[in-house]
């Protein structure tokens, strides 16, 4: 006999159930990781963490986690302990068929052309699964794997990547609350302060052009100071009403699809532009951070384009390049950006200019054969694999 503590709790089986022996180690492997997302939310990348304890569980050389869902049939990489990329084909099939299928009945894949391979997939909700990706190095400890233990890793995997969704949720609104904190603290502190400076600035001009016993050269000298500190309360203004923006900014959906789709119906309701969305990320690819500069990005792009392409349509494409980077990237097929354009909407590319290097990516603009502006940001996660 043996025991296996599972969080307060002793189970004892017997030495030679090894699946009973394994699914308890499951679910403790389980249970140790949401506890591990609810007492250090985002420090820890939990999926890594499920791979990590499987290996201690299967005789397993290489695995991996994938998302699918429809708006995302690719399967999207989560997690990986090793190389998956030679069975990247299968896998791909297997998500797709999980889409196309009415049923469950694709839910485990197996092929005897490949062994020791195992691919598990797990429902997280309507038409949206976990896959668990697990490969033996040879067929001695394929024979030791059951079909039951798989079963119960892929569910805890369902599990986990359900409660990090909930959890990343969480955060984004604790964020958001603390935005909207010092965005007050903002308006009521600074904004009030700068306002009172320009006031201040404006009666000094307003003093020294009715002050008759002032020379013309000492007027001209202040007056140029006097222009100086308004041009530059202007630009300290201008800064701050942005980061108000940037702190106000909140994200009402689940995700970032469903915010930049709430954002491009906000704009389409100012203009006859029709756009266009293009969506193929997963969920859970992106930070709170990174998705809020993603988002800041997409509204300061079609800001511009509103006041200043004149275009007739507008596209926003977020998706992976052949190098598996995110990639997103705005058209339009407006008059494009010459220079007088470039320095009108000079502000706005430096803007996303900024958030593209926090995101730690590139940025480019360019102007699109049959006539408009295309704006490229390609970057990389840091937390991805």
């Amino acid at each position: 006999m043996r025991s296996l503590d599972i969080a307060e709790d002793t189970i004892v089986v017997r030495d030679d159930d090894a699946v009973v022996a394994d699914c308890c180690m499951a679910y403790k492997l389980l249970n140790t990781t949401l506890l591990g997302i609810l007492a250090r939310p985002g420090q820890v990348d939990p999926h890594q963490a499920m791979l990590e304890g499987i290996k201690n569980i299967l005789p397993i050389q290489t695995s991996a986690i994938y998302h699918v869902s429809p708006d995302s049939p690719k399967a999207t990489p989560i997690a990986n302990c090793g190389d998956m990329s030679a069975f990247a084909p299968t896998i791909q099939n297997f998500s797709q068929s999980l889409v196309d299928a009415s049923a469950q009945s694709a839910l485990w894949y197996c092929d005897e052309r490949l062994p020791n391979l195992f691919i598990k997939a797990a429902q997280i909700k309507s038409n949206e699964y976990a896959i668990l990706v697990l490969k033996c190095e040879n067929t001695a400890d394929t024979n030791k794997i059951q079909e039951k233990v798989v079963d119960v890793l892929a569910q805890g995997v369902a599990e986990v990547f359900s409660a990090t969704h909930h959890a990343q949720i969480n955060r984004r609104r604790v964020l958001q609350e603390e935005r909207a904190s010092i965005s007050r603290e903002l308006h009521d502190s600074l904004a009030q302060s700068l306002t009172y400076l320009k006031i201040q600035a404006s009666r000094i001009e307003s003093i020294l052009n009715h002050e008759q016993s002032t020379s013309q050269d000492d007027k001209t000298e202040v007056g140029l100071v006097v222009k100086d500190l308004r041009h530059n309360l202007n630009i300290a203004y201008r800064r701050l009403r942005e980061l108000m923006t940037t702190f106000r900014l909140t994200m009402n959906g689940e995700n970032l699809n469903q915010a930049i789709e709430e954002t491009i119906t906000e704009f389409a309701k100012r203009t006859t532009i029709a756009f266009d969305l293009d969506y193929r990320l997963g969920n859970n690819e992106l930070t709170t951070d990174e998705e809020m500069q993603i988002l800041h990005i997409v509204r300061e792009a079609l800001s511009n384009i509103v006041r200043h392409s004149h275009a007739q349509r507008a596209r926003v494409a977020l998706r992976h390049d052949t190098d598996d980077r995110i990639k997103i990237s705005i058209d339009d097929d407006g008059v494009g950006i010459d220079k007088t354009q470039r320095r009108a909407q000079h502000h706005g590319l430096v803007i996303m200019q900024e958030r593209s290097q926090n995101l730690g990516g590139q940025f480019d603009v360019d102007q699109l054969n049959d006539g408009g502006t295309r704006l490229t940001i390609t970057f990389e996660p840091p937390n991805r694999d």
